[in-house]
This record gives C-alpha cells, structure tokens and sequence, in this order.
C-alpha cells in the first residue's frame, strides 16, 4: 500500500480496500440471507451499501443509523426473501439519502425544537414508500406505479 506524505495510504489504495471489502460483504450478505441466516445476511448486506457509498458520506453518524434502519426495514419488506442486487441497492441507498437530506432540511427549517436523542427513534418509526416488487394479479398488493 503507498503512503502519501503524511504517512497515510493514498485515496486510490484506500478505494481498492474498500471495494474488495464491500464486495466480500457482499457475497457473505446474500450467503447467509439465502441459508436464512437473516440476522447476518441483514447485517452484511446493509455494511456492504454503506461501503458502497461511503465516497459521500463522510461521518454523520445520524445518515448511518438513519439507512442501517431504512434499508434493514426495506430488505424485510420483501415477502421473505432478504436479497438485493447490487443495483437495486444503490437504487435505494440513493433514495434514502435524498429522503434523509429532505428530513434534515426539514428539521432544520422547524420552527418547533426536536430533541437529537431522540432522533434514533424517530428515524425507526418512520415508514417510507419503498419501491418493493409487487404482483400485478394479487388483489391484496398496493397498486403497481
């Protein structure tokens, strides 16, 4: 691994780490989901999108707990069968980062005071409309967009 000047690996060096991290996340993820082992598979699946898109997220410890959540409740959402592509993944991690952003801002621009120990726990309450696979003949199923 080069260093730098400051003595720390460089950003390209770091990138490879990761990428060979998420991708190893990855494949455990959908291991343990498909051996219904959902505790895992959750766990290495939703480490593998915040790996993923790590390059913008910086530090915000509220973003992680927020998407941990969002995304956890997302993959449970899906009938039973915890699996996600790696495309649909980034699919959703993006709306979940926009839908964080819109609720910052919101929270921001309250005029009421809210309380950041309790924000864990709101995020968790939060329902959003997940873009989950639905059949089109089953009458009980939302309406298909």
């Amino acid at each position: 691994m080069m260093m730098d000047g400051s003595g720390v690996p460089g950003l390209e060096e770091m990138e490879g780490v990761s990428s060979e991290l998420w991708k190893h996340f990855y494949d455990l993820g959908c291991l343990f989901a498909h051996a219904q082992e959902m505790a895992l598979g959750l766990t290495y699946l939703i480490d593998t999108f915040l790996l993923r898109g790590a390059k913008e997220e910086g530090e915000d410890s509220d973003w992680i707990d927020f998407f941990r959540r969002q995304f956890a409740i997302y993959l449970m959402g899906k009938k039973g069968r915890i699996s996600c592509s790696l495309c649909e993944g980034d699919m959703v991690h993006d709306m979940l980062r926009d839908e964080y952003e819109r609720i910052q801002g919101e929270l921001e621009a309250s005029e009421l005071p809210f309380s950041e120990e309790h924000l864990a726990r709101w995020f968790g309450s939060l329902e959003l409309d997940f873009p989950w696979m639905v059949d089109i003949n089953d009458p009980q199923s939302p309406t298909p967009w």
